[in-house]
C-alpha cells in the first residue's frame, strides 16, 4: 500500500506550534505569521507514489518565502502543483505577479525564488518530477502559471486532481507505475496548454537544445571562456537562437553567472569541501576580481561570502530524491509521536 504521513499542529500545544509548523513546511517554503498575534497552524498528508507526491494541506493565515538561498539548501528540482479548496493566496513568482482564488490550479518551479502570503484555507498538492512537465512545456516556464476556476482544462485537471488524492490511499505499488505516467502527462500537458506559443519554430527541439546548454555549462563553470561566443560555436547557432532559448531566464549570460554564484554558494557552505579563499574560488569560477564577485554574490543571496562561509550549512545534492521530502515528514512524525 502507500507510504501515507500525517502532520499537523493540532498535535502538539500552542506554545510549540510556530517551531513546529515551520519544520513541517521546511522543504517548501521559510513560513512566518500572517501578524504578530497569529500562531502558525496547519496540517499536511503526504502520499508517497514513486515519482511523485500527492497530498493535503490546511493552514491559517501566512506568508511564504523561497530565496535563492533557501533554494539551493533544499536541493529540491521539482514542481508543485496546487488546487486550492478554499481561501486564497497572492504572490511573487520571480517577478511574475500571481493570484490564486478557490477553484484555481497553480503551478510553483521549486528550483525559482518565490515570496506570498496565503490567506487560511486548504489544498490538494501534487510534486511532480521537472523533465516530464519541462518536456510538456517545451522549455517554457511554468513557474507561477494560474488555471483560472471555470475554465475547461481547470475542471478537467481538477476532477483528476480530487479523483488521485481520494483513491492514492488504496492504490497498490503496480497500479502507480501503471497510471503514474499518464497522470504526469496529463497534468504537464493541461498546464502547458495555458503558456503563450514560444518564438522559435520547433519548440521540441528547442526543449533539447536548453538541456543541452545546461548540461555544457554545468560541466565548464571554470572555463574561463565560457559564455554566449563559446555556446554558439558548439552548438553552431545564431546569437539571437540562443538567447531566445534562455529568453525567460534574461539570456544565457546570466544564466552562466547565477550558475557559478550557485556552486560558489555551495563551496562555501558545505563542510565537506576543502577551504578555499574567496578569492580563489572568485577567479576558479571565472570572475574577474573579489570585488565582481563580492557585488554578485550580495546582490544574489543578499549577503557576502564570508556571511555565507560563517552560516554553514548542509545543501542537498541537486539529485536529491522527491523520497526523501517524505522521509523528512515521516521522521517529524515519529518524533512528535514519540513526545
Amino acid at each position: 500500500m502507500v507510504d501515507e504521513v500525517l502532520l499537523s499542529t493540532d498535535f502538539v500545544e500552542p506554545g510549540l506550534r510556530d517551531e513546529v509548523w515551520r519544520k513541517i513546511a521546511k522543504p517548501y517554503f521559510e513560513a512566518t505569521q500572517g501578524d504578530e498575534d497569529t500562531i502558525l497552524e496547519g496540517s499536511i498528508l503526504s502520499r508517497s507514489l514513486s515519482t511523485m507526491l500527492v497530498g493535503a494541506t490546511t493552514f491559517n493565515w501566512q506568508h511564504y518565502s523561497r530565496d535563492r538561498r533557501f533554494v539551493l539548501q533544499s536541493g529540491l528540482d521539482h514542481y508543485l502543483l496546487q488546487l486550492f479548496i478554499s481561501g486564497s493566496l497572492m504572490g511573487d513568482c520571480d517577478g511574475r505577479m500571481i493570484s490564486v482564488d478557490p477553484g484555481d490550479i497553480w503551478v510553483f518551479d521549486l528550483a525559482r525564488i518565490f515570496k506570498g502570503s496565503a490567506r487560511a484555507g486548504s489544498t490538494i498538492s501534487i510534486v511532480l518530477p521537472r523533465e516530464r512537465v519541462d518536456k510538456a512545456a517545451d522549455g517554457r516556464s511554468l513557474h507561477g502559471v494560474v488555471l483560472k476556476a471555470g475554465l475547461p482544462v481547470t475542471r478537467l485537471l481538477t476532477d483528476f486532481i480530487v479523483s488521485l488524492s481520494n483513491v492514492s490511499a488504496q492504490m497498490e505499488h503496480a497500479d502507480i507505475l501503471a497510471l503514474e505516467g499518464a497522470a504526469i502527462d496529463l497534468l504537464a500537458c493541461g498546464l502547458a496548454r495555458q503558456l503563450p506559443d514560444g518564438a522559435l519554430g520547433d519548440q521540441a527541439l528547442a526543449h533539447v537544445l536548453r538541456r543541452r546548454v545546461l548540461d555544457v555549462i554545468d560541466a565548464n563553470l571554470s572555463e574561463p571562456e565560457l559564455g554566449p561566443a563559446l555556446l554558439m560555436r558548439r552548438f553552431r547557432v545564431s546569437r539571437a537562437h540562443l538567447y531566445r532559448t534562455f529568453a525567460a531566464d534574461g539570456g544565457v549570460a546570466r544564466v552562466v553567472r547565477e550558475r557559478r554564484l550557485d556552486a560558489s554558494y555551495r563551496e562555501l557552505v558545505s563542510p565537506a569541501t576543502p577551504i578555499r579563499s574567496i578569492t580563489e574560488i572568485a577567479y576558479q569560477l571565472g570572475f574577474s576580481g573579489s570585488a565582481q564577485f563580492l557585488r554578485a554574490f550580495r546582490a544574489r543571496f543578499g549577503m557576502t561570502p564570508s556571511e555565507a562561509r560563517q552560516e554553514g550549512g548542509t545543501p542537498m545534492q541537486a539529485d536529491r530524491r522527491l523520497a526523501q521530502v517524505h522521509e523528512h515528514l515521516a521522521e517529524y512524525a515519529r518524533k512528535l509521536g514519540a513526545s
